[in-house]
């Protein structure tokens, strides 16, 4: 199982990287940015700025959750969880990092949007 945890951790890193990646040689314009979070903070501190410094935070976040898994939560259940949510965001990433190569919305996209429309 702690096998799984590091990919899981690796994966999240590396789709994190590849939506920032896709999100930076793509956006040009805050209109652009369907995120509404994302973009005020594009607004106040520039889109490259808000792009890597999301991913240097997601960085930060696995591995204090990856190591908080294994000091605090050492227990089958929680790491069951970790695995399944993180898989999650994985997908939920290379979903964004595929709309924004084809530039086309696929099913998981669509939702998203139409999420933020709301």
């Amino acid at each position: 199982m702690d096998v799984l945890i590091y990919i899981t951790g690796f994966l999240i890193v590396v789709s994190k990287f590849l939506d920032c990646y896709s999100t930076s040689i793509q956006i040009t314009y805050l209109s652009q940015e369907r995120n509404p979070i994302a973009r005020r903070m594009m607004q106040k501190m520039g889109i490259q700025t808000t792009i890597w410094l999301v991913f240097v935070v997601s960085i930060i976040l696995v591995m204090c959750s990856i190591y908080l898994l294994f000091s605090f939560y050492n227990h089958f259940v929680f790491k069951l969880l970790y695995v399944v949510f993180g898989l999650t965001v994985v997908l939920t990433q290379f979903a964004v990092v595929h709309t924004n190569f084809i530039k086309r919305l696929n099913f998981f996209t669509k939702f998203l949007t139409r999420l933020y429309r709301t």
